[in-house]
């Protein structure tokens, strides 16, 4: 979304708009998890963008927003409408990730803390295909072909998303073997990089970049990104004060801008620093005043000029990119920096 940024925590979801208030951030809309006749209620873990805007009925288009958390289903929001239009069902544990692919609106994968992954069929509110896996986190490929797992040993897998009519799978608990469904094929990941550049930790986030790249953090800060057509690391660095440890909480999610040159990723400690893809170079580096938490999530405006971060429990904070005065010196430019703090 170009304007559009959401946030999950405790049983609140909530979507802002940081283009069109000018210096402020406006709140759009706001959804509490509550317990209903067709959902228990809960937790929210993760949430991500499903693209209604390609197949909505509205004609100045939509957005949908997917949530998920602890109890086991996933809501899709209509942010036009302000309401859930559909609930997946068919996890049995809680729902930790979730990524969907732009270019097929009505697909979207989600992982249970079990490591089940599913693959759904939004419009129809249907579970296509279903695996067992040791997933830490996941992401779908940009053509929707395929989605990647993390692991807890830091391996990479590739999963092909069968592309025939495939009948539903079952919701219960005792649902039938991979072998037996047929949908999806793994593939271990052994791509050529350095020993020092390889994940030994549990991998926390990843996203695919433009131009066929994949971008992948673990726990202790180590960032790499991936030619999935090469098979080669293309560059790995590392965040500093990253603490391994601490489970599905603690996670550090990073965001990218959309041509995917610049990623920024945030630290135990409250830092965030922007890199560039290409060679790992840091960039810039900020953190908030008087706040010393883990960095939750964080993520980039597509104009570089904002810069998001979630920090501790609840806080949202923006840093924006202001261009020097023309009467500032190099010297002063130099020691300034360039990312100042909004007190939002």
């Amino acid at each position: 979304m170009q304007n559009l940024f959401a946030t999950v925590g405790h049983e609140q979801a909530t979507v802002y708009d940081d283009l069109h208030m000018g210096d402020f951030i406006a709140v759009v809309v706001k959804f509490t998890n509550q317990k209903t006749e067709y959902a228990d209620g809960g937790e929210l873990h993760t949430c991500t963008w499903l693209g209604g805007q390609h197949s909505t009925p509205h004609p100045h288009g939509d957005a949908l927003l997917a949530v998920a958390g602890a109890d086991h289903n996933i809501s899709v929001i209509s942010i036009v409408e302000a309401r859930v239009i559909a609930l997946l069902q068919g996890h049995t544990r809680d729902v930790v990730d979730m990524s969907a692919c732009a270019n097929k609106p009505g697909l979207v994968v989600s992982l249970a803390k079990d490591g089940n992954a599913r693959v759904w069929d939004v419009p129809q509110q249907l579970c296509m295909s279903s695996y067992n896996t040791d997933a830490s986190c996941l992401a779908v490929s940009p053509n929707g072909a395929f989605f990647v797992t993390g692991s807890k040993k830091g391996a990479l897998h590739s999963y092909q998303i069968a592309t025939r009519q495939q009948q539903p799978v079952p919701s219960s608990s005792d649902r039938k073997p991979q072998a037996a469904l047929g949908s999806i094929e793994r593939e271990q990941l052994n791509m050529e990089c350095s020993s020092s550049g390889r994940h030994t930790e549990t991998i926390d986030c990843m996203q695919f970049l433009c131009h066929n790249r994949l971008a992948t953090k673990s726990v202790d800060g180590r960032m790499c990104v991936w030619d999935m057509a090469a098979w080669k690391q293309l560059s790995s660095w590392k965040v500093p004060s990253c603490t391994v440890g601490g489970g599905w909480a603690s996670r550090c999610r990073f965001g990218c801008t959309p041509d995917g040159a610049y990623i920024c990723v945030g630290n135990t400690t409250g830092d965030v620093y922007v890199y560039d893809t290409s060679d790992g170079k840091r960039m810039t580096h900020v953190a908030p005043i008087k706040v010393s938490a883990p960095v939750r999530a964080c993520g980039l405006s597509p104009d570089c000029r904002h810069l998001l971060a979630v920090i501790g429990n609840g806080f949202i904070f923006r840093f924006e990119y202001r261009k020097p005065d023309a009467e500032v010196s190099n010297k002063e430019n130099s020691d300034t920096n360039m990312i100042e703090s909004d007190n939002e």
